[in-house]
This record gives structure tokens, C-alpha cells and sequence, in this order.
């Protein structure tokens, strides 16, 4: 359930007034949804002006839920869409970027909480960190490593800071999810990485990242998963589920789900009349042919050719709206098209009514960040099937 912002600018007025000496000052769409969404508090508001909003709920839509989970570096809500499609209940949702935060408010009804560090940072205790997330049952997360990367490395160098496998956790955005994870203790860790995160560092990261989710006290498996049987975009990704030790010991482990099947062609997904202004520019066709020879012929760099309709598209990235040379679609006596929004929608099997940005790069941009929805829906089915029945 969602608030239309100018009828109940009032009460927004006053959540950010009791918000405005917090760390939580620039929160206030963030609480008033949550709170009407799934009931969720935080300490900086008073009964008072929770009572107010709770005036805002026409009707109290009680849906039973099969379990309850809180969505991380939300994005777009990918991992939201397959949990809730799965019987979840979402308590809670986290993202920093602006256009995601307003993307997820649009279809959610629900405006994410920005920087996750305002609820894990060393100023926070365990025992308001208790009270500011809520007990849930799956911790579900697209986490970033940048931090672990060379620029990562560049910046705690200049503080003279240790870095990567030298310092575990500590300064990383996964260090929010051992967290979390260590204070509220949920059943299930689902999280998902690019598929490099497993050899990054020759391996050192992820043995981190590993040993730090079983001290927690979880059961830790992965796999590599490829999303062009569900899908028509080859995308393969790295997914880790952890399992709670006493949960584990009940029912025992966990096994991905197998993604049988032969890949889907990219030309099932396509508009049948795209608008022509996805057409790429001679200047820009010209540009992409003449790197592509050069490069292929020092046998270094990307090389840029047009899509095969009856295969799977290539792996859809945040920076597709600049050139789209990771995807192109042939056309007749024309120059290649890039794909339409609804058509990358398609391919990360978001709903025909999922509200995009009109904008495409900032659209681009957010699919490109985005889970595979079918592919987390499987995973969670597995998860569901065998924890919570």
C-alpha cells in the first residue's frame, strides 16, 4: 500500500521534523511506507505520528505468508518479485541509488531506505541495530563487492588501511549483511554476485566471504547459474544460500535447483514494431565495426557484431544504454537497433506492467544491475520447498 505524497504532505512534514537531528533525516518516505507497508518501526518516531500514518491504511489487507524476508541493495526488487511470489512477506527493503529507490517505490508502494551503512555502521549498537531491522526469516541481497576491488584497494592504501582478505570484512558493503545476519540470526541467506566473485583475488575473496557466513553459523553453498533456459539472455551469475546451522541439522542441506532445457532464442521477446529511434547511428555502426576489426585482428578488446535472433542475447550490462554494442538486433536494409525497455524487461522476466524510468539510460542502467527474476523464483521454490512447508 502506498501514500500519495501531496495528499499527506502533512504527515511527511512531520516524520521528517522528528528525523531532522537522526542519521535517518533524509528517511522519510522510507519510514511512513515501510510502517504502512509491513508495520515496521523505527526508534526516531514517536507513537503519536505512527498512530497518524496508520490513519492513512483504508484496509488492513492480512495476507498469510509461508515466511517473511528483507530485501538488501534492493535495485529494482528482483529478489522481492521472486520471494513474494513464492508466499514471502517483505519487511523491509534498503537501496542507495535515487532512480531505483523512486523505480521500487512506483511498483512496491514501498520507498527503500537508502545507505545500509546508516543501520550497520560502528556508531550503531547491537542493540539498536535489534531494534532498527526487523526479525525475518530470509535475508535476500545482490550485494556489491567493489570494495574488494583494485580501486577499493587504491583508496584504503591511501589511508593506510588494510584491504580485501587482510582486513575479512571490515569496511566492505558484505560486512552490512554478517551484520545484520550475526544480530538478527534469519533461517536463510540468499545473496547473489557476479560469477568472477568466486576466483577474484585467486579465490581469497570468496573464501572470506565463505568462512565468514559459516562462523555466523550457517551451512554454505553456491553455484553458477546461466539464466538462458528461462531467458533469453545468457547471464550467469554466482548464488550463495546459507542455511542456519540448527535449520541445516533439521532438514538438512542445501541443492541448487538444475536449469535443464535448450536456450531460449532472443528473437521470442522481441517488439514486433520498435520505434526506429533505437536505431543506432551510421557514425556510431561505423565506430563499432572499425574497433571490433582493429581489435580482433590484435587479438585484444571487445568486438561488437550483430545479435543471433536464435540464440540467447549476451549478458545485459549497467552501461548497455551508451552504445548497446552487448546487444544489437539486426533489421533490413537498416543499420542494428538497440533493444527496447520493454524488451530488457523481457529479458530479466519482469511483469509487461513493471513501471520503468521513460529515460532509457537510467532504465538500462537499472536492468543491467538487476537479478534474473526467474531465476531467483526457482531458487527461492527450492528454498521454500524444503525450510518452510
Amino acid at each position: 500500500m502506498s501514500i500519495d505524497e501531496t495528499e499527506h504532505n502533512e504527515i511527511l512534514e512531520l516524520v521528517e521534523k522528528e528525523l531532522s537531528q537522526t542519521p535517518f533525516k533524509n528517511e522519510g518516505m522510507a519510514v511512513i511506507t515501510h510502517c504502512l507497508n509491513s508495520s515496521h518501526t523505527i526508534p526516531y518516531i514517536s507513537d503519536e505520528t505512527y498512530q497518524k500514518i496508520n490513519l492513512l491504511k483504508s484496509i488492513d489487507k492480512r495476507v498469510e505468508s509461508k515466511f517473511t524476508f528483507i530485501d538488501l541493495f534492493a535495485g529494482i526488487g528482483g529478489f522481492r518479485l521472486a520471494l513474494k511470489s513464492n508466499g514471502g512477506k517483505p519487511l523491509f527493503s534498503s537501496e542507495w541509488d535515487v532512480a531505483a529507490q523512486k523505480t521500487y517505490y512506483k511498483n512496491y508502494g514501498e520507498y527503500p531506505f537508502g545507505d545500509i551503512n546508516l543501520f550497520t555502521n560502528d556508531d550503531v549498537s547491537d542493540e539498536e541495530l535489534e531494534k532498527l531491522i526487523p526479525v525475518h526469516d530470509i535475508l535476500a541481497g545482490g550485494f556489491p563487492c567493489q570494495p574488494f576491488s583494485r580501486a577499493g584497494v587504491s583508496a584504503r592504501n591511501s589511508l593506510g588501511l588494510p584491504h580485501g582478505f587482510d582486513c575479512t570484512t571490515q569496511g566492505t558493503l558484505f560486512y552490512s549483511i554478517e551484520r545484520i545476519a550475526k544480530i538478527k540470526k534469519p533461517k536463510i541467506l540468499l545473496l547473489e554476485n557476479v560469477r568472477n566473485l568466486v576466483s577474484h583475488d585467486s579465490g581469497k575473496t570468496f573464501e572470506t566471504i565463505r568462512k565468514s557466513i559459516e562462523k555466523l553459523g550457517y551451512q554454505f553453498f553456491y553455484s553458477i547459474l546461466n539464466s538462458e533456459t528461462l531467458v533469453p539472455q545468457r547471464r550467469v551469475r554466482c548464488f550463495i544460500v546459507g542455511v542456519r546451522n540448527d535449520l541445516y541439522e533439521q532438514k538438512g542441506g542445501f541443492q541448487f535447483p538444475e536449469f535443464k532445457g535448450d536456450p531460449l532464442p532472443l528473437r521470442s521477446i522481441l517488439d514486433e514494431n520498435p520505434m526506429s529511434s533505437y536505431t543506432i547511428s551510421d557514425k556510431l555502426w561505423t565506430g563499432h565495426k572499425t574497433r571490433s576489426l582493429r581489435n580482433k585482428n590484435r587479438g585484444t578488446g571487445f568486438t561488437t557484431y550483430e545479435a543471433d535472433l536464435d540464440r540467447p542475447s549476451n549478458t545485459i550490462v549497467a552501461r548497455y544504454g551508451k552504445d548497446g554494442k552487448e546487444c544489437l538486433i539486426p533489421q533490413v536494409d537498416d543499420n542494428p537497433r538497440m533493444l527496447t525497455i520493454d524488451e530488457c524487461k523481457r529479458l530479466f522476466g519482469y511483469p509487461e506492467d513493471f513501471f520503468m524510468p521513460t529515460f532509457r539510460t537510467p532504465a538500462y542502467k537499472l536492468l543491467g544491475n538487476s537479478v534474473v527474476v526467474p531465476v531467483v523464483e526457482k531458487i527461492a521454490e527450492t528454498i521454500v520447498s524444503r525450510y518452510f512447508v
